[in-house]
């Protein structure tokens, strides 16, 4: 994980699959509890099309986020995790 100024790179391709969601998501709670208007940049080796679909599936998070992802010319996926507007 790494920040910018535009927000957090959160790069999951050297997790393994059973710990990238929890991860994921424990940041992505953390930005809501610290309520601040950061994006997250998720970088996988896989199509994130899940991750934007449990976003909306979870109370403590359906509503609040925009989501976008694509693939990078490298053949990398990222997802652009980004706070709705108050």
């Amino acid at each position: 994980m790494a920040g910018t100024s535009q927000g957090i790179v959160l790069d999951v391709r050297g997790c393994t699959p059973d710990i990238r969601r929890p991860l994921l998501f424990c940041v992505i709670d953390k930005l809501l509890e610290l309520d601040t208007p950061d994006s997250l940049l998720v970088v996988t080796d896989h199509e994130p099309t899940g991750i934007g679909y449990q976003i909306d599936l979870r109370k403590e998070t359906r509503g609040k986020f925009e989501y976008f992802y694509d693939q990078r010319l490298d053949g990398a996926w990222v997802a652009l995790i980004r706070r709705k507007p108050f």
